[in-house]
Formats: C-alpha cells, structure tokens, sequence
C-alpha cells in the first residue's frame, strides 16, 4: 500500500477485512509465515532492531516480535488505518515498537537505526520499476553487516505469453478456497479491477534478483514461488 493510489485503497473498511481478503487471494499465509519464521531462527542478529515496510495489519510483524519479543520494531505504512490495525495487533507491554504513517518515498532513512532484518510483505509491487530499484539501495544501506532484506511480494512472469497462466492459477486456488460459490471469470475479471484499482506495477522474480545484487546484497537466494506470489531473502 505505497503509492498514493493504493493507499487510498485501503480505507477503514477495507483495512478492517484485509486479513481475511488475504487469506482468500494472497497464497498459503500460513506456509509463508512458516517461512518467515525458518528464515529469522537462520539470522544472525546483533543490533536489536527490525522494520517492516508496507507493514499493513502487522500479520507479518507479529512473527517478527514472536521470534524476538525484545526487538525494537519499526513499522511503516501508507495507510493510516492499516497502520492503526497493527498498532492493536503488535503493541503489547514491554515491546518496543514504533509505527510510521508514510510512503516509501517519504521515510527519513538517515534517523532510523541499524536494522538486522528489513521485512516487506505484499507492498513493494505498487511502486514503479525505477522506485523500486532506489528503494533496494536504501534498504541495504539500513542493514548492518550481516543484515538480511525478506521480501514477499506480487511477481509478474518474465515472458509475456506467461501471465494468463499465471492469471489462471491464482483466480483458480481463490476459486477452490471460495469454495467455487463465485464463477471463476468473474474471479479473474475482478482481480483485474482490483491490480487496476491500486496501481499494480509488478515486476519479474527474475529481475528483483538481478536488482538486488546489483545494489550490493552478496548472498540473494529465492525462497518460493507459488503462482503470482514469491519470496526471497538477500543477505548483506
């Protein structure tokens, strides 16, 4: 929800059923918080500190204070009524935790601290290619040394000829965990009103990797790839 078009999206109405629109539409989130959690026990962490970027109702933050409850975590979204989700689901006593009302372009870098891990799940695809090639380059210069980059995200197939594929097996596990009570076109027309809607600007697995070594991440290693939906984490 990081571009203005998206967070607009993402009213309080919408923000109130966003975990179970997720659930539906967004893949395994189960599996995928699995991952997240064998992939922080592999981490090395030294300075204490995480932000999770497009953190939304904080699904995924939440894994994040449950590996280290004693982290400083730093929570940023566009929406301010996602952001306000997180703060009821994360801020419980003894945590410390900060939450950011803020597009990426508007986050001041220079006054965070260093960060062991930088998390962002489903937000970085609706910026642009160029936006998000800069935004790469800010996330490892926030690491510290060892410091991981996990992204899960909306990937668009590399080939063109692909993308209907893609499409249909995404429409049709929505279909099954609907339980087939809405017809399957009208699955497909909606979610591409829906990537409309917010401004969508997947980009190709393929090229977030090249981008990410290109910025200087040593070690950048694909988690999975389910349909539309992957994972990869790039060590610094």
């Amino acid at each position: 929800m990081q571009n203005t078009q998206s967070t607009e999206a993402y009213g309080k109405e919408r923000a109130s059923r966003y975990d179970q629109f997720a659930s539906v539409t967004m893949g395994d989130r189960k599996r995928q918080r699995s991952y997240l959690q064998d992939l922080l026990h592999r981490q090395p962490l030294a300075h204490g500190a995480f932000l999770d970027l497009g953190c939304g109702t904080g699904f995924f933050s939440e894994v994040l204070f449950e590996h280290r409850p004693d982290f400083n975590g730093h929570l940023v979204d566009g929406s301010a009524d996602m952001l306000e989700l997180a703060r009821q689901r994360v801020q419980k006593d003894g945590r410390r935790v900060s939450f950011q009302h803020a597009l990426f372009d508007a986050i001041d870098w220079p006054a965070l601290p260093v960060f062991d891990v930088v998390f962002s799940g489903y937000a970085i695809h609706h910026l642009s290619d160029a936006a998000k090639w800069t935004l790469f380059g800010r996330i490892h210069a926030s690491l510290g040394p060892g410091g991981a980059f996990i992204l899960f995200d909306n990937f668009l197939p590399r080939q063109p000829d692909d993308r209907d594929l893609i499409e249909f097996l995404t429409c049709r596990e929505i279909e099954r965990k609907t339980r087939h009570v809405t017809p399957l076109e009208q699955i497909i027309e909606t979610d591409r009103k829906l990537k409309a809607a917010e401004n969508d600007q997947e980009a190709s697995f393929e090229e977030h990797l090249q981008q990410l070594r290109a910025v200087g991440f040593g070690h950048v290693v694909p988690v999975f790839l389910e349909a539309r939906y992957g994972g990869i984490v790039a060590c610094k």
